[in-house]
């Protein structure tokens, strides 16, 4: 009987040391994977910005930049005005060409 618990306990040891074994390997492709996904992005979006170069964005005098988002392979520019209201300036991301601009209003 102590033989048969002796074996069990020997291979439920071995079988813990092989799953340590395959976790700590998991968990090492795991971070090179983020770190080689990682680099790719930083020389994809340097390539790009080297790419389009200085675009200026025209806003008018004493508008002001509320916030800028990305999605979809464009920027997004919300833009408060002088008067009062605000708009979203919509900009191809590869080529800095403005596609247009969406003004908000309050709706009655």
């Amino acid at each position: 009987m102590e033989e048969q618990v002796t074996g069990i306990s020997t291979r439920l040891k071995l079988l813990v040391g092989v799953m340590t074994t395959l976790l700590v390997v998991g968990l090492i492709l795991m971070v090179v994977g983020i770190a080689r996904t990682s680099k790719e992005l930083s020389e994809q979006s340097e390539q790009l910005a080297a790419k389009i170069g200085d675009v200026p964005v025209q806003i008018a005098p004493g508008d002001s930049l509320l916030n800028v988002s990305a999605s979809s392979g464009k920027l997004y520019l919300a833009v408060s005005h002088r008067n009062g209201k605000q708009s979203i300036i919509v900009i191809d991301a590869m080529t800095g060409e403005r596609l247009g601009q969406l003004k908000l209003e309050v709706s009655p």
